[in-house]
């Protein structure tokens, strides 16, 4: 039995027998999906056969979205009748959403683990996750030729403020401390996509 910090296992049998009649999912993104997203809107439903909008909430798929609370279920199936594979304690963790089935959203977690969330569980302000095991350097400008703001360790939970079209750059926050982060030191945002400041 393995124990991470950030979430605790509860049945590997149950996730095994997730892998196995959820599939892999295409984790393929949509071009010009925005076209769609915009009759969704309006007409309320979703465009027939297109795979990259939600088919409950009429949002681009993927997309990433962060757990809204100090104790997140995820389950093998889309239902409360499903076992429970992990129980995630990390608020604002990002995770990706693959899939919707009613309330439920299919995601993976940046170890690649896949399960289903209820929606209430989860907010779509954009956070990002340092991975691997080395700390990551925070810089004050969008250059590596910039002071260095902070080191960041592996597991940092930080909020991204703001990322422009096609940058390898993006503006955060961890705690108090803004800077910039290149896209590849960080967990939580697709390349090249935009993230509008808020």
């Amino acid at each position: 039995m393995r124990i991470r910090t950030d979430r605790i296992r509860v049945s590997f049998a149950a996730a095994c027998l997730a892998i196995v009649l959820l599939g892999v999912p295409s984790r393929v993104r949509a071009q010009g999906s925005q076209t769609a997203i915009g009759a969704c809107a309006s007409t309320g439903t979703k465009p027939a056969n297109n795979p990259h909008i939600g088919s409950s909430s009429c949002l681009p798929l993927p997309r990433f979205v962060s757990l809204r609370a100090d104790a997140v279920n995820l389950r093998v199936g889309p239902g409360d009748q499903y076992p429970i594979a992990w129980v995630y304690h990390r608020v604002g963790l990002p995770v990706e959403v693959l899939r919707e089935f009613d309330v439920w959203r299919l995601v993976v977690d940046s170890n690649g683990t896949e399960g289903w969330m209820h929606e209430a569980t989860l907010v779509d302000t954009r956070h990002f996750v340092i991975n691997g095991h080395s700390p990551v350097t925070l810089f004050r400008s969008d250059s590596t030729q910039s002071n260095p703001a902070a080191q960041l360790m592996p597991g940092v939970i930080g909020l991204i403020q703001r990322c422009a079209a096609g940058s390898d750059w993006c503006r955060v926050r961890v705690g108090h401390i803004g800077g910039w982060l290149e896209r590849s030191a960080f967990w939580g945002s697709f390349p090249g996509e935009a993230i509008p400041a808020k």
